[in-house]
């Protein structure tokens, strides 16, 4: 299935300014439109823009100046005036180590994109999002989509009882 994306405002985060123009045309590619894109470079100016302009999706490097990509998300899902603590993000990296990505998805990524990034990837990214939303999960040490990609049932001490049996 082949989406429009033409209407959506997207707001690049990444200090690197190259990665603007890289992603400004894979976005292009995909006929986004490119009045609708935004672009910050760092999480700072992000935060700043969240407040200003109505945003659908954020893609976000990692590792920037002042405010990285992880300390921009955990902020955009926990600050108490954040305007969408909901809103789609997408964290870029070159850094594909396990540790990154562990971090990437524990501050409340919705995806993550290996850098060097295509229009491909980019795509399966946003479709992810769109075709299989995650709940979003609000805990004292985690704000997010649900980090479970599967749903493999869990029978431990510690799972959560059903509705079913609450009632």
């Amino acid at each position: 299935m082949a989406f429009d994306f033409s209407n959506l405002r997207v707001l690049i985060v990444d200090d690197n300014e190259f990665m603007h123009e890289i992603m400004r045309e894979l976005l292009q590619a995909l006929d986004f439109s490119l009045e609708k894109l935004q672009f910050a470079t760092d999480g700072e100016h992000a935060l700043q823009m969240l407040q200003q302009i109505p945003i659908d999706l954020v893609v976000c490097d990692l590792n920037m100046k002042p405010m990285n990509g992880k300390e921009f998300t955990t902020s955009v899902r926990r600050q108490e005036d954040s305007p969408n603590p909901f809103i789609p993000i997408v964290i870029c990296t070159g850094h594909a180590e396990a540790n990154h990505i562990l971090d990437a998805r524990d501050c409340g990524a919705n995806e993550i994109l290996r850098k060097p990034v295509s229009a491909q990837s980019i795509y399966s990214r946003i479709r992810a999002i769109v075709e299989s939303p995650r709940a979003y999960v609000r805990t004292d040490s985690f704000v997010g989509p649900d980090r479970r990609r599967q749903d493999v049932p869990y029978s431990g001490v510690d799972r959560r009882m059903s509705t079913a049996e609450i009632g």
